[in-house]
């Protein structure tokens, strides 16, 4: 049994090894975009107990993560958790630039990631159209403030009262405000602008395609998983309809939207996505 999970740790850790060494060269290829100093670190959740950081990304699993260290820290919370976790959890934002930067450097600290696509349309699915969300009044006032940019400066045939924005519609709000050089909503922010990677060097970056291993990893390597436990996880079906939504866009589209993400897709290790290429291949033929 010992031999099993000796295996199942150095398989675990070779893929974290190579993501983050991955990342590293990427970042000495390319360069650092901006100083420390005018970083937003909001999504980093600080431990200090366990001198452990955290960068929360939205929808990576991180109502499971927040959960998990809200327990660490003394809270019992089992719904509601983004609600309830405000203002107890610290936040790295919220320290001096001077123990920012002492807590970067002695802390160890994780993400995890997700492909950028694929999160892409979850967030569309959960912010547009999800239970909670649905019926959120903050968040109906959201999808209304689009919609209004939709009908002003798209050109497509938007009724604004009307809460059924398309993917399409979406995908062409994004292409809109990336060219403003607006920073986006946390939900389809890229992943790399919640988490700095290249100027916040992780010990840890898990992948949502393979949360349970990693997440079990990440506990173990930090001398966790004797006081929590990551819950038994059920992926979302989200990859088995990327091609029915992205098969809405254009060619055209889609490009912009690779453009958007490409830095995400190249930090973290993520190819094309194959359902995306088949909708380029078959836009691509339906042209000749």
């Amino acid at each position: 049994m010992q031999l099993v999970a000796d295996k199942f740790s150095m398989e675990v850790s070779s893929s974290e090894t190579g993501t983050t060494k991955q990342i590293r060269q990427y970042c000495v290829k390319r360069g650092k975009d901006s100083s420390e100093i005018d970083l937003d670190f909001s999504n980093f959740i600080v431990l200090e107990k366990y001198k452990l950081v955290y960068c929360s990304v939205p929808k990576v699993a991180c109502t499971v993560w927040k959960r998990i260290l809200a327990n660490l820290d003394g809270y019992n919370i089992t719904n509601g958790v983004h609600k309830k976790t405000k203002g107890k959890l610290r936040i790295l934002s919220n320290y001096t630039t001077e123990d920012r930067s002492k807590i970067l450097k002695t802390y160890k600290k994780f993400m995890f990631v997700r492909n950028p696509f694929e999160r892409l349309l979850s967030a569309y699915k959960d912010c547009f159209w999800g239970k909670f969300k649905r019926s959120h009044q903050g968040w109906k006032y959201y999808r209304k403030e689009i919609r209004k940019l939709l009908a002003k400066r798209s050109g497509l045939d938007i009724d604004v009262n009307a809460d059924n924005t398309t993917f399409e519609q979406f995908a062409t709000y994004l292409v809109l405000r990336w060219r403003e050089g607006v920073s986006f909503q946390e939900h389809w922010r890229e992943q790399n602008k919640l988490c700095h990677p290249c100027q916040v060097q992780f010990d840890y970056v898990g992948h949502y395609e393979t949360l349970q291993d990693d997440a079990q990893f990440i506990l173990q390597k930090t001398k966790l998983d004797d006081k929590v436990f990551f819950p038994e996880w059920k992926p979302t079906n989200t990859s088995a309809l990327m091609r029915t939504y992205y098969s809405t866009l254009s060619l055209l589209r889609i490009r912009q939207l690779w453009d958007i993400y490409k830095k995400d897709f190249e930090l973290f290790g993520y190819s094309y996505p194959e359902a995306i290429q088949m909708v380029v291949d078959n836009l691509v033929n339906n042209k000749l």
